[in-house]
Order: C-alpha cells, then sequence, then structure tokens
C-alpha cells in the first residue's frame, strides 16, 4: 500500500485523480458492508477531502464498459474503471492483472502489484 499512497499524492498534487460514479459508489458500499453505516459515511467525508473527481456515468462510457465487460469478462466496477482511464487517456492505478489485456484498447496500467505471473 505504500507504493499506492505514493502515487494518489503525487497524482493529487497535480490535481489528477478520477473516479467513475460507479466505483465511487462501490466504494462507500464496501466500506458499509464491511464496517457498517457510520464507517462508510466517515469514508464518504474522508474522501470528499481528497481532490478525486467523480465523474458522472453517461451513455457513451456505459457503452465503452459494456463493450470492455464482454470482451474481457471483468466485473461492473473495474470495466467503468477501465473505460473512464481509456476515455480521459489517463492510467489505471491496479495490481489485477484482469487488466493487462486491456492495454489492446489503449488503456496505461500504472503498476502496484506483485509482478504479473
Amino acid at each position: 500500500m505504500p507504493l499506492v499512497r505514493a502515487r494518489l499524492r503525487e497524482w493529487a498534487a497535480d490535481g489528477d485523480i478520477l473516479i467513475s460514479a460507479v466505483n465511487w459508489a462501490e466504494v462507500l458500499y464496501i466500506a458499509r458492508r464491511r464496517a457498517g453505516a457510520f464507517a462508510s459515511a466517515r469514508a464518504d467525508a474522508m474522501l470528499r477531502r481528497v481532490p478525486i473527481s467523480v465523474v458522472d456515468v453517461g451513455a457513451g462510457l456505459a457503452s465503452h464498459a459494456a463493450e470492455l465487460k464482454t470482451r474481457h469478462t471483468l466485473g461492473l466496477g473495474d470495466s467503468f474503471a477501465a473505460a473512464l482511464a481509456i476515455a480521459t487517456n489517463s492510467p489505471l492505478l491496479t495490481g489485477d492483472a484482469d487488466f493487462l489485456p486491456l492495454a489492446e484498447h489503449g488503456l496505461a496500467i500504472e503498476w502496484v502489484g506483485e509482478p504479473p505471473a
């Protein structure tokens, strides 16, 4: 996680952190499921202090996410994260090897996990 924190600090300094509304909902859902409503509200308040831009999901982004999900059997949240990164020409911060085949679609990956096998 130190590498993730370092990357987020760098990007925050440039004001370049984006998250789709779908992925924002996923973060809040996971916090609520794992730690309850109070923890979810705390996570929401804390994340709102970080310079993260929550990007609304329109028909174009949804269509691209659906195409990626179909072709690469990604989860719904992952498909939106990838579609947003591709649409904005932004790197996707991940350690999930499921994203590696999306390089053929123009996805730039900022790798933070163990080296892929």
